[in-house]
């Protein structure tokens, strides 16, 4: 713990490294105050947390928050800060206007801060714009409101992009980025640029700027690693010959209450330092055993004109700077894709380059492995000084003493003047550097450095020197799939989460398209530690265990072949891919969980080609990779948001008297068939109460696709929508896609009757009215425009293209359309992974033409006539034998006697239900009796068969009844029977068979003929979803499960969060559950002290209030036995007790 004394030696360590000509030339201070707190307001801060480590980085160059819960927590989740504060420094040796040697250090500290007697800090100030002004975040790539919108180092096309190092794409899966100089470095008299000679005010400090992008990827080879690269570049007008870049550190391993006994070591062959807790066990944070933690160069600038392969590669002199793919790694087929880094395989590619250098044969800078996209370009120094001593040692306040303490190793001196720890087991601070480089006027340099964890050294070294050969293939681990965007849906004793396929439209840089399949995590803590519980071969915790693995069905299943530390990852069952699940294994309510839906791909070997499971060959093996999950958290710990795949859910149980949403009346039909005659099944499912729109009407339409037969089916909200609308290049985009533009046809028939002498004509004329769906006014809503002559409609993408030059003047539109909120799903066969919309999923089955045997059968009546039904051609309807007459009687039907058509009496009428009509239909009138005669009248047992309709070729369906009706009995016998060691079942099954009184048909009796018929485009249906609600009766009735879990409260319940607290307990909470929506709970002792109220105003689904155990005087409260009464008004009270024991 840093004490406020320190502050003190600060003031004093500044005030002796100052001489008094130095002090003298603080006139520039006053002038430039005003300009210094306008870059302060600048500063913005970022938190990486897109692997297993959480940081903070500040755009002045700071990394760290002091021991917060943002400095260096490894793993994520856990608290555990690992040091104070760390900041990249740029030292050189300059003279100053009156030609003395100044010595002059550049950072971003916060907490030793170097700083002017007015208190105005001498370091790096963050450059403007390359940020939203108007939020407190350095520009994240997985957070789109950080951006600026335009960046002032790119061209307009950059404009919305990601700014990235590699194109305007992100390369890791979360990356930061921002743009600092010193520029108000004003301690000495030594101004860097000539240029602003005459100005009042002039850059100050070395003239560097520096641009910083923080890397973190999720892979299991990466995910202890952030790695940090700084192009500096020398914006003045002079030539610095002697740079030093480093970083000064306050490393706490242990935590902020541990950190008196740490360690701290160099490695020159692996260019990194590290600092690790001497005994092996931190009393911080309830007790943990720490990790290692250290620093990497992955890549330090070299001298490419030295003659000297400085870095050991068999490259001499290689430069990122010469126009030259120094080491041939430059590929044409696969990285010839122009300067903006984009090729086909980005969500974002546009097109071919405009400046033609994509597929232009050679290699253009911006293309991968070419120049500054190829990490081993450069001839590097890596580390060549290490200072590590007892906090304070290291001054940033003090220059002179940095630079004595930064000075490089140079070949034959002695090492250990240049790479010292005189202390071990003490509270350390460090400063290492890299140097000596020059940098000349306009003169770009990059060094990357990589913080790094490891569960102990070894790990740690492998961590490093695994990340290094990464570093230097371009990170050539493969890009994980997209994220998709998860919704967590709390239950009783359950979570429901669904999410949709947008993972499914990566496409990697180098594997294609390798989407494999989806994992489900869950935690009770936001780290996901409680996951992680598969280990490496050397012991280290490596994967997360899923709860489930939904992956494609392609025999790609089991452990992959690619391994990583001695395990593979698992690749799943060939289960298919399902995009909801439900979690009901051991959900306890109250219980705070933390779940996230990961993507993975295939990742590569050898004989994937051949086995069908990727479209390219000869490509280099590798592990599968999985998208991350990130967080942001307040300084509490508390989790202030997760990405888009992630959630946090508490499942409680619904308040009493609920009722679930889209609950009709029994007997009344949910779902409305307004149109067409197709048969097959449709359900509407509740994944999500929450989401459910109160009252809101839907349609389900079908279309056809490239051909008659292939069908899908819309989803179409009825409610219109109102807007007003931009224009912006000629171009207003509505608030949703898909937008219905199909035209409204209505049909009106008007009948003609002429008279002439005996004849009458009678004449039909059909009249078809057409009416656009869509509706586009000015502001005003007087003036309509036309589709086609005003504007045209993408209706897929909801854009407006405007052609009417008043409405382009006006800038603006007024428009009222519906639109499809599913859109031409081909899913209908009965799949579940239709997406989820508005909380709700609709499953289609659809059916072939035919016979519905469980359908067709007597429907009226009490005949127990069988029947064999054959239908020989189908026809898309259903059809009914209507008995209007006893068997054998004549039945007239007004003035005609009922007969088939060839006249032989019959006692029903053939209808067909669904359209209406009656189809032609005859019997087959057998030659009975003896001597055998027909009677010209139906008998029970001749076939009855449906015909043709006059111009067509069906239906023609069979229709045989028969009279031996039998009642079957099934008897099944068991027999065991034991030999030796051998046990053999027997099973023999008896039919006992009755014969039954044969019940003919008599008037009024029905038999139905049903067939399935398939959806068309006339097929509408039509259904209104309605929130939950509340059953007064039922909730009154419920009153008495009112109850308080745990009861008793003992010290503390399982959903209690993980200990990362310096002192005390933390949080504590009880829970009253089973409670009406609306209610208030008074608490009170045994003597009857009003202790504390809860007022309990909740959504349906939520019947649980929470009590952190605290008295209306925010106290804490006493053990014993608490009494608590429950008013719910118009519902009723009820009163009980619970305990609270020590």
């Amino acid at each position: 713990m840093k004490r406020n004394l320190l502050f003190l030696s600060h003031f004093v360590l500044f005030s002796v490294g100052i001489s008094d000509d130095d002090s003298m030339e603080k006139h520039r201070a006053g002038t430039r105050s005003g300009a210094k707190i306008l870059s302060s307001i600048d500063r913005k801060y970022g938190d990486h947390s897109g692997n297993r480590v959480l940081c903070r980085f500040y755009n002045h160059g700071a990394i760290g928050d002091l021991s917060s819960s943002f400095s260096g927590v490894y793993p994520i989740g856990t608290g555990h800060s690992y040091f104070y504060e760390f900041s990249p420094v740029v030292a050189a040796s300059v003279l100053d206007a009156n030609g003395n040697r100044k010595h002059i250090v550049s950072d971003g500290t916060i907490g030793l801060v170097d700083s002017s007697p007015e208190g105005s800090p001498w370091s790096f100030e963050p450059l403007p714009g390359y940020a939203n002004p108007n939020q407190e975040y350095l520009a994240m790539s997985d957070n789109l409101n950080s951006w600026p919108n335009f960046w002032p180092n790119r061209a307009d096309d950059w404009n919305g992009e990601w700014n990235g190092q590699y194109g305007k794409y992100v390369r890791a899966d979360q990356e930061s980025y921002f743009v600092m100089d010193d520029y108000y470095n004003d301690e000495y008299l030594y101004f860097p640029d000539s240029t602003d000679a005459d100005s009042v005010e002039r850059r100050a400090g070395l003239g560097v700027e520096m641009e910083a992008r923080g890397y973190q990827w999720n892979h299991p080879a990466a995910e202890d690693i952030i790695i940090v690269t700084y192009w500096i570049t020398n914006v003045g007008t002079s030539v610095l010959d002697s740079v030093v870049f480093g970083m000064y550190g306050d490393a706490d391993v242990g935590g902020p209450s541990d950190y008196s006994d740490d360690d701290a070591w160099f490695d020159t062959e692996n260019d990194m330092v590290y600092q690790w807790d001497h005994n092996g066990w931190s009393n911080s944070y309830g007790g943990f055993q720490p990790a290692y933690f250290g620093w990497s160069f992955l890549e330090s600038p070299g001298n490419p004109h030295d003659g000297i392969d400085n870095d050991v590669d068999g490259m001499v002199d290689e430069s990122q700077f010469d126009g030259i793919d120094n080491d041939g790694d430059w590929d044409a087929e696969m990285d010839d894709i122009g300067a903006d880094g984009l090729a086909e395989f980005h969500l974002n590619y546009t097109g071919p380059d405009a400046d033609g250098t994509e597929g232009n044969g050679i290699p253009d800078v911006g293309e991968p492995n070419f120049e500054i996209t190829d990490n081993d370009e450069s001839d590097q120094i890596g580390l060549t000084s290490f200072y590590s001593a007892p906090y304070p040692s290291v001054y940033p306040s003090n220059d002179e003493m940095m630079w004595g303490q930064l000075e490089p190793y140079q070949e034959g001196a002695d090492s250990s003047q240049y790479f010292q720890v005189p202390m071990q087991n003490v509270d350390q601070t460090y400063l290492y550097g890299s140097g000596y480089i020059s940098l000349q006027p306009g003169e770009k340099k990059k060094f990357a450095i990589a913080m790094v964890f490891g569960e102990n050294m070894a790990d740690i070294l492998r961590n490093t020197i695994t990340m290094q050969n990464i570093y230097d293939n371009d990170y050539s681990f493969a890009k994980p799939p997209l994220k998709p965007t998860m919704t967590a849906v709390p239950g009783d004793n359950r979570v429901t989460l669904y999410w949709n396929d947008f993972a499914e439209k990566s496409t990697d840089p180098i594997y294609g398209k390798d989407f494999e399949g989806y994992r489900i995590y869950r935690s009770t803590d936001p780290g996901f530690i409680d996951a992680y519980t598969i280990t490496d071969a050397y012991g280290n915790i490596t994967f997360k265990e899923p709860l489930a693995i939904f992956d494609l069905d392609n025999g790609l299943n089991g452990p992959h072949p690619i391994g990583y530390n001695g395990i593979q990852f698992d690749m799943g069952e060939d289960t298919g891919l399902e995009y909801i699940y439900v979690d009901t294994n051991s959900v306890i309510n109250g219980q705070k969980y933390y779940y996230a839906v990961t993507a993975f791909d295939k990742g590569y070997d050898l004989d994937f080609f051949e086995n069908g499971f990727v479209t390219q060959e000869n490509l280099k093996p590798i592990a599968p990779s999985e998208c991350s999950v990130t967080l942001d958290l307040d300084y509490k710990g508390n989790v202030v948001s997760l990405s888009e795949n992630a959630a946090i859910v508490l499942p409680n149980s619904e308040a009493l008297g609920y009722v679930p949403p889209n609950t009709i009346p029994e007997g009344e039909s949910f779902i409305k068939h307004i149109t067409g005659h197709g048969s097959g099944l449709i359900d509407i499912d509740v994944v999500d109460p929450y989401a459910i729109k109160d009252n809101n009407e839907y349609q389900i339409v079908f279309d056809t696709l490239e051909t008659a037969e292939d069908l899908s089916f819309n989803l179409r909200g009825q409610e219109i929508v109102l807007e007003t609308l931009t224009i912006l290049d000629s171009v207003a985009r509505a608030s949703h896609n898909y937008i219905d533009s199909d035209l409204d046809i209505t049909e009106t028939i008007v009948y003609d009757t002429l008279v002439s002498g005996t004849d009458t004509v009678y004449t039909d004329t059909t009249i078809y009215d057409t009416a656009y769906p869509v509706l586009v006014t000015d502001l005003s809503g007087d003036t309509s425009y036309k589709f086609g002559q005003d504007y045209t409609l993408d209706a897929a993408l909801g854009s407006f293209h405007i052609q009417n030059a008043d409405l382009l003047a006006s800038g603006q539109i007024t428009v009222s359309y519906r639109y499809f909120h599913l859109y031409h799903i081909e899913k209908m066969d009965g799949e579940t992974d239709n997406p989820v919309i508005d909380g709700m999923r609709i499953v289609v089955q659809d059916s072939e033409v035919g016979l519905n045997e469980d359908s067709t059968k007597w429907t009226h009546g009490e005949s127990n006539y069988t029947h064999d039904v054959n239908p020989v051609r189908v026809y898309p309807a259903d059809f009914e034998l209507q008995f209007v007459g006893n068997i054998g009687d004549t039945v007239m039907v007004g003035a005609d006697t009922l007969v088939d058509y060839y006249g032989k009496l019959v006692p029903f009428i053939v209808k067909n239900t669904t359209h209406d009509d009656e189809p032609p239909f005859r019997i087959s009138d057998f030659y009975q009796g003896d001597p055998p005669l027909r009677n010209g009248k139906w008998d029970p047992n001749e076939p009855i068969q449906i015909r043709p309709y006059p111009g067509e070729n069906s239906p023609i369906i069979s229709i045989q009844f028969y009279q031996d009706s039998l009642d079957i009995t099934e008897t099944v016998i068991v027999d065991t029977l034991i030999t030796g060691t051998d046990t053999v079942y027997t099973d023999t099954t008896i039919f006992d068979t009755t014969d039954l009184e044969v019940i003919h048909p008599v008037l009024g009796d029905t038999f139905r003929v049903a067939i399935n018929r398939p959806f068309s485009m006339e097929d509408v249906y039509s259904f209104t979803s309605f929130s939950s609600t509340i059953n007064i009766d039922s909730a009154f009735s419920q009153l008495e499960s009112i109850a308080v879990v745990p009861n008793p409260y003992i010290v503390a319940a399982s959903w209690e969060p993980r200990h990362q607290y310096q002192s005390g307990r933390g949080p504590r909470k009880i829970d009253f559950i089973n409670l009406p929506n609306k209610c208030t709970i008074k608490i009170f002792t045994l003597s009857g002290y009003f202790v504390n109220e809860i007022h309990h105003d909740g959504v349906n689904e939520n019947g649980t209030a929470s009590w952190n155990l605290l008295s209306k005087d925010n106290l804490e409260i006493s053990y014993g036995i608490y009494l608590y009464h429950v008013d719910a008004p118009g519902v009723g009270e009820t009163t009980g007790k619970f305990a609270v024991i020590k």
